[in-house]
């Protein structure tokens, strides 16, 4: 007789975003991938945690997205963004696979996303992936992101 094994009921947050619940490494790093580029991109990128995403249909919720600046209107909100951003930035959970997370890519450069940043903590490696199956690799070492000229230093990302 084989042993059932139960898995934990999802939460809300997984329910309505899709995703698992962010860890505390997964937080820390979102936090230190912000400051690096809003650290030198502030006038060039806006760079939001968290954001649904209208396209691609069904609705995402990234880690982060990427956008070029604009003005900011505290006035009017949106729940639903309908802008593509350049730039996706999924951090890798621990419940997650890498398989899932490639395959979301295929969806947003489908949508027109320029780059996708796979995050893997436990390894401190962020692959770029571009449309058409190319894809970087950094590690230790300053990110470079030729669709959007973005450079940062993942030796403060993962100190």
């Amino acid at each position: 007789m084989e042993a059932v094994v139960e898995q934990p009921a999802l939460t809300d947050y997984e329910i309505e975003r899709g995703k698992p619940v962010p860890s505390f490494n997964h937080g820390l790093l979102e936090a230190r991938i912000i400051f690096e580029v809003m650290d030198h991109y502030r006038d060039t990128f806006d760079i939001v945690s968290e954001v649904t995403l209208q396209s691609p249909n069904p609705s995402t919720v990234p880690d982060l997205s990427i956008f070029p600046s604009q003005p900011s209107n505290w006035t009017k909100d949106e729940i639903k963004v309908a802008r593509v951003p350049l730039t996706v930035v999924e951090i890798l959970s621990p419940s997650q696979s890498v398989t899932e997370l490639i395959e979301k890519s295929l969806t947003y450069f489908s949508a027109g996303v320029k780059s996708y940043w796979l995050v893997q903590p436990m390894l401190r490696v962020i692959f770029v992936l571009l449309p058409g199956d190319e894809e970087l690799v950094f590690h230790n070492d300053i990110l470079t992101d030729p669709t959007n000229g973005i450079s940062i230093d993942l030796k403060k990302v993962f100190r």
